[in-house]
């Protein structure tokens, strides 16, 4: 990994350790202040500077002697106690002018003996052999009494004239080093004879050439090419002392399999410099070779490479940046390839660049801007468009390691078209971009596709020539194309096709944040945050939308709110800006739910949502008729079918004039289209939400705390089709990397410059793992601010670029993507994700000084402190929770076994089970300072049935519809009753008044009712029972205003201030005189009667007057006699008017008596009585014509016939003439006559 600078003042800090040794990941480095050593791999240094294993450094001095083991290093010897010294190193031991060894002296790559004519003997021990290792030329004899064996290359000779002689036989195969590249003679040495057992050739030629399977073997491929400046292109180049002076001469005469090895220095080449397939060109030394072009030549690419190339160790400067041709890198894909006939091809494997560095600069430089940052036009590092290789390369590709890029302000790595590349523990400097990617237009070899997966298919299997279309839920295209081709269960569409993703990667609404609504990571009902809302102009948004235009089917909106107060105010309104409107708008009144559609409340809940609490409420309408449910149970219904149309927008926790906003939290809300979620009573959601084939929303309100940003995350039903008629529900794959590029980064750095890598375009994939991005955003800038530092510019993905990486910055800031991130100035961990898995194999162990702390699986253990499941244990003593604000915070369930002892302040976000049986108790000696509230409604009790609490001290008390309120009880839903009941037989008792069933006895005093407006009002259609007794029961003393029922006069009484007087009927004060109703009480008669001295004078009913004797005036009724009560008074009975006086039959009317009925009219005395006609008048008989006579005669009927002008007599057979003009009445008739009225009239 990249460590980043430390400020000197830092360093300081640390390394003055005031007697206090330090320590590197305990015993990696460690210092001993007080002894003065240092130790390496030990923490018990017994030296100054003391290594547990092996030391390596570039340098060391000493100013007195070094000893290693058993060497000393003294000035400028090297003596060893042991009986031999051995000098040894992986690559070889350099060393400075001479080394002379007794009688040799090594100096530079000679060894000669320093006397005279004496041999140079390398002698072995026992069976030991002498190895050298590379090129070994001897230009005298070499004697060897033993074995000779070399690892290396063996040249004998250096030139065509001398010879090898081979005494020995041979034991061994005379295997050439390169198959098919070697000849055993030339075509003028020919050997003489050749004696084989076997000779096996694919083709002999006797004379010229021998080729087999077409090759001629007196080719040489896979030769080295040497280069040094010191060379000169008409040398033959194959030779370390026969070298060419340029690299381009050195290029042009490799194939396949050479290799160009170019020595130390400076080299001025004419670029393009075009590497040829397969052939690799590697500096002599780390980064010791330096490539420059010509003046001609500087806004030329630098490298042009084909496939199977390598470059290593070399460092390529002096270039710049040609805009208009797009010229001026240091390393390009061929656009034409080696013969130019083909494009860039990779055969068996990508170009391999390493151990290089590439140093530019701007054509104006500053002093500010030493580099030519601004000046843009820096050499840019590599440019690979993978749309030149060719149909028939393997890949488009390379892979970079130890590369290092100083490019300021320009990109030092561009990648499109389907590139790959490797970059490990790579760099790049003061770049505008260390490395972009963007999706190109052709794709991969020109001609680059779209590859797809799908899941849950059903039909015609896929084939060629289908055409694949992708709908949204609204049946609207979203992406189409022609399958080109299938390979297994892969689809491939020519061209990039764009508007395929994965379920995923589908875009969700956007979500407004209004004013200053955001998220809360406190207060959440679900996940890591909610919409927090203060009431006054906020809100969430989303714009109108048809997948909210319900039209007139079924639909569904839940969420979870928290309110913050009693309120009135809008929680969801989907009205276009209109007040008035067929749309749904939801809110609450004293935070009972209501629906207003169309101008009307057509809901009022029965319940409501309560205070500072979660409460989870769905909106849900099914066939026309829409349910509000609060947590899960209905709380009113009413029809509404109306066409709610086709688009809509949605805000949320407000208006739609952002005038009644909901003070509160929001958690948890999503839309259906099309689906009911439920039609009756449910239990409400116990996690966080998610979607399903008919959800058009869900907003979970996750993220960072106070952020305004709110994500869509419903996960939408992918509708698939194919012109065959078959479907599928999901893509499983959309590949468009054939257009943009894919980068696999381990152990790299972006240091300075403006961007770290950028990514655009859905078919740009990267993977950084461990990268270190330092002082991004500060440009050419070297002096390590970091507050100009922008970390935005760390990592920039656009488009549906994915980047995924982990990685420290310029303070040692550990980040994993943008879920994870470790602050090391603070110590500060933090996840922005919801999910976190650490997967171990066994624990994980933190150890500071002598304090442990491990981590399994299973549980957490500190000190004498366990954590397993959801159990805080202790392995011995007390559990202490001690926070530096005096705060300990749970945000679940916590449960104590033991004692708890707080001496700060306890909040406690989840649940709280405070002892495990009835015998424990709790003390409360601090005020509560919240409120108290129940975590389910109408559940949980205060107190039991045997223990009580013993006195309640509360401002208010509201029980379901009751309020306590000062000395007020109300009901407070409207129009309400208070209904007060008792258990059984029990009473109610208020003051001195007990109430009991339907029953109020005042046990002491008065019954006092003083209502405020003077008027005691009993509402309904009963009756009010006052109260009853006899007369002996009566109150003492009474007073004024008292009533009473009497049941020993059976009459309502009521005291006047001076006597008890009846309330019903007419009564004398001593009530013996009176009028009732009834005989007796309830008897119901339909009777008024009349007492005088208790005597029934007279009674009255429904036919008649009943009375002993009525005075009226001076007319007396007394029995059957109606009498004046004046002397020699006249009875006068008057009618008014034309009415008459009728008795019995009998009308009179003025002075006119008339029988009103169809029969005699008769006057009888009694005895010897008679009627007398007194006066000096007449007496008119009946008078009519013969035809009017009586129909049935009687005798002695009389009366005067006007046809006979005569008075007619009947004499019980006929009618006879008595008097008249038409005959006389003699003596006898006279006497008849006289004789029958007597009769006649009695």
């Amino acid at each position: 990994m990249a460590v980043g600078r430390i400020s000197g003042q830092l360093l300081k800090s640390n390394l003055l350790r005031q007697g206090q040794n330090l320590a590197f990941e305990t015993n990696l480095l460690y210092i001993d202040v007080n002894n003065n050593r240092v130790g390496i791999k030990t923490a018990t240094p017994q030296y100054p500077l003391d290594v547990n294993g092996t030391a390596r450094t570039t340098n060391l001095e000493a100013t007195g002697n070094v000893q290693v083991g058993n060497i000393t290093i003294s000035g400028n010897s090297i003596t060893t106690t042991a009986n031999q010294l051995n000098l040894s190193a992986p690559d070889g031991i350099l060393y400075n002018n001479n080394l002379q060894v007794d009688d040799l002296i090594i100096s530079g790559n000679t060894i000669r003996a320093t006397d005279s004519n004496q041999n140079f003997e390398i002698v072995t021990s026992g069976t030991g052999t002498v190895d050298i290792y590379g090129d070994t030329r001897v230009n005298g004899n070499i004697h060897a009494t033993g074995n000779i064996r070399t690892d290396g290359n063996i040249t004998i000779g250096d030139q065509d004239t001398d010879s090898l002689t081979i005494n020995a036989d041979v034991a061994s195969n005379l295997t050439p080093d390169v198959s098919n590249t070697y000849d055993l003679g030339t075509a003028t040495k020919r050997w003489n004879n050749a004696y084989a057992n076997n000779l096996t050739v694919d083709n002999l030629t006797l004379s010229g050439n021998i080729t087999v399977q077409g090759l001629n073997l007196t080719a040489r491929p896979g030769k080295v090419i040497y280069v040094a400046t010191n060379g000169s292109d008409s040398n033959s180049g194959t030779h370390q002392n026969d070298p060419y002076a340029t690299i381009e001469q050195a290029l042009s005469v490799c194939v396949a399999g050479d290799h160009v090895h170019v020595y130390p220095g400076t080299y001025t080449e004419a670029f393009p410099l075009t590497m040829p397939t397969g052939v690799s060109l590697r500096g002599d030394g780390l980064r010791a070779v330096t490539i420059q072009p010509t003046g001609s030549t500087n806004t030329k690419d630098a490298f042009i490479l084909n496939g199977e190339v390598t470059i290593e160790d070399v460092t390529i400067t002096g270039f710049y940046y040609n805009s208009s041709a797009n010229e001026g890198h240091a390393f390009r894909f061929n656009p034409t390839g080696n013969d130019d006939s083909t494009g860039y091809q990779v055969t068996s494997r990508s170009p391999y660049i390493r151990n290089i560095t590439v140093i530019t600069q701007g054509s104006t430089t500053t002093a500010a801007d030493p580099r030519g940052f601004a000046a843009g036009d820096a050499g840019r590092g590599a440019f690979f468009d993978g749309e030149l290789a060719t149909p028939n390369s393997n890949e488009a590709s390379c892979l970079f390691q130890n590369a290092t890029f100083i490019t300021p302000g320009v990109d030092a790595i561009t990648l499109t078209n389907g590139v790959r590349i490797e970059w490990l523990n790579s760099f790049t400097y003061f770049a505008l971009s260390s490395i972009n990617a963007y999706d190109g237009t052709n794709g991969i070899k020109g001609a680059g596709q779209t590859a797809l997966k799908v899941g849950g298919f059903s039909g015609t299997p896929l084939a060629q020539g289908q055409v694949l279309t992708y709908y949204d839920s609204q049946g609207n295209q979203l992406a189409s194309g022609t399958i080109a081709a299938v390979d297994g269960d892969k689809i491939f569409i020519n061209g990039k096709s764009l508007g395929f993703q994965l379920p995923a990667e589908q875009n969700g609404k956007t979500i407004q944040a209004i004013g200053d609504a955001k998220l809360n990571t406190t207060t959440k009902k679900f996940g890591s945050a909610s919409l927090q809302l203060d009431g006054v102009g906020d809100a969430a948004k989303v714009n109108t939308n048809a997948d909210f235009g319900f039209g007139t089917g079924d639909f569904t909106i839940d969420f979870w709110a928290y309110p913050n107060a009693v309120q009135t105010t809008s929680l969801i309104d989907m009205r276009n800006n209109v007040s008035v409107e067929n749309a749904l708008y939801f809110y609450v009144a004293n935070n009972v739910p209501k629906v207003y559609v169309n101008g009307t409340d057509i809901i009022t809940g029965t319940q409501g949502f309560n205070l500072s609490t979660w409460t989870h409420c769905e909106i849900v309408r099914s066939s026309g008729t829409i349910t509000v449910y609060i947590n899960g149970s209905s709380v009113g219904s009413a029809s509404a079918s109306a066409d709610f149309a086709n688009a809509k927008p949605l805000v949320i926790g407000n208006n739609y004039g952002n005038t009644n906003g909901w003070n509160g939290y929001i958690d948890g809300l999503r839309v259906y289209k099309g689906q009911a979620l439920h039609t009756g009573n449910f239990t409400a959601p116990t996690t966080e939400a998610v979607g399903n084939a008919n959800t058009k929303l869900v907003a979970n309100f996750n993220g960072n705390n106070a952020s305004t940003t709110f994500l869509d995350t419903n996960l939408i039903a992918q509708d698939i089709r194919t012109s065959a008629g078959a479907t599928a529900t999901s893509f499983t794959l959309v590949d468009y990397t054939d257009f943009g590029a894919e980068v696999r980064s381990i152990a790299s750095a972006s240091i300075y410059g403006r961007f770290g890598v950028k990514g655009d375009g859905v078919g740009v994939k990267m993977y950084l793992i461990s990268h270190n991005f330092a002082y991004i955003g500060n440009d050419y800038e070297v002096d390590n601010d970091a507050a100009t530092v922008i970390q935005a510019n760390e990592v920039v993905a656009n488009n549906g670029a994915k980047i995924f990486y982990s990685s420290v910055d310029h303070r040692g800031d550990f980040r994993v993507g943008d879920q994870f991130s470790v602050n090391q100035q603070t110590g500060q961990v933090s996840f922005t994700s919801a999910d976190l898995n650490i997967d171990v194999d066994s624990t994980l162990t933190f150890t500071t000084g002598s304090d442990v702390t491990t981590i399994s699986g299973s549980e957490i253990q500190s000190g004498n402190v366990k954590i397993s499941g959801n159990t805080i244990t202790t392995t011995s003593g007390n559990l202490n929770l001690d926070s530096f604000t005096d705060t300990v915070a749970f945000s679940d369930n916590v449960n104590i076994t033991g004692n708890l002892d707080v001496g700060g302040d306890i909040t406690i976000g989840g649940n709280v089970t405070i002892g495990d049986q009835t015998t424990d108790n709790i003390t409360i000696s601090a005020g509560i300072a919240s409120d108290l509230i129940p975590a389910t409604n109408n559940l949980y009790n205060i107190g039991s049935s045997t223990k009580n609490w013993n006195t309640l001290f509360a401002n208010e008390a509201i029980v379901d519809s009751v309020r306590i309120t000062g000395n007020k009880v109300e009901a407070i839903d409207t129009n309400a009753d208070l209904d007060l009941r008792t258990s059984g037989t029990g009473n109610i008792t208020l003051e001195n008044f007990t109430a009991s069933g339907d029953t109020i006895t005042n046990t002491s005093g008065d019954f006092i009712i003083n209502p405020a407006s003077s008027v005691f009002k009993v509402a309904g259609t009963g009756s009010i029972r006052i109260p009853s007794g006899n007369t002996a029961q009566r109150p003492n003393p009474a007073v004024a205003g008292m009533m009473r029922y009497n049941t020993q006069t059976n009459v309502f009484e009521g005291y006047n201030g001076t006597n008890w007087i009846a309330l019903t009927g007419v009564y004398d004060l001593d009530q013996d005189t009176y009028i009732t109703a009834e005989l007796t009480p309830g008897n119901d008669d339909d009777t008024i009667r009349f007492y005088a001295a208790n005597q029934l004078v007279a009674n009255v009913n429904s036919t008649r007057f009943d009375v002993t004797k009525l005075v009226v005036d001076n007319i007396e009724i007394s029995g059957n006699t109606l009498t004046t009560t004046g002397t020699d008074q006249d009875l006068i009975l008057n009618a008014n008017g034309n009415g008459s006086i009728r008795i019995e039959d009998f009308r009179f009317q003025g002075n006119t008596i008339t029988n009103i009925i169809s029969a005699p009219l008769k006057l009888k005395t009694t005895g010897t009585g008679y009627i007398d006609v007194s006066d000096a008048g007449g007496f008119v008989i009946p008078v009519g014509s013969t035809v009017d006579r009586p129909v049935t005669g009687l005798l002695g009927m009389i009366r005067y016939n006007t046809n006979d002008e005569r008075v007619e007599l009947y004499d019980g057979v006929q009618w006879g003439s008595i008097a008249g003009s038409s005959g006389a009445v003699s003596i006898i008739d006279a006497t008849e006559i006289a004789v029958q009225m007597a009769v006649t009239l009695g």
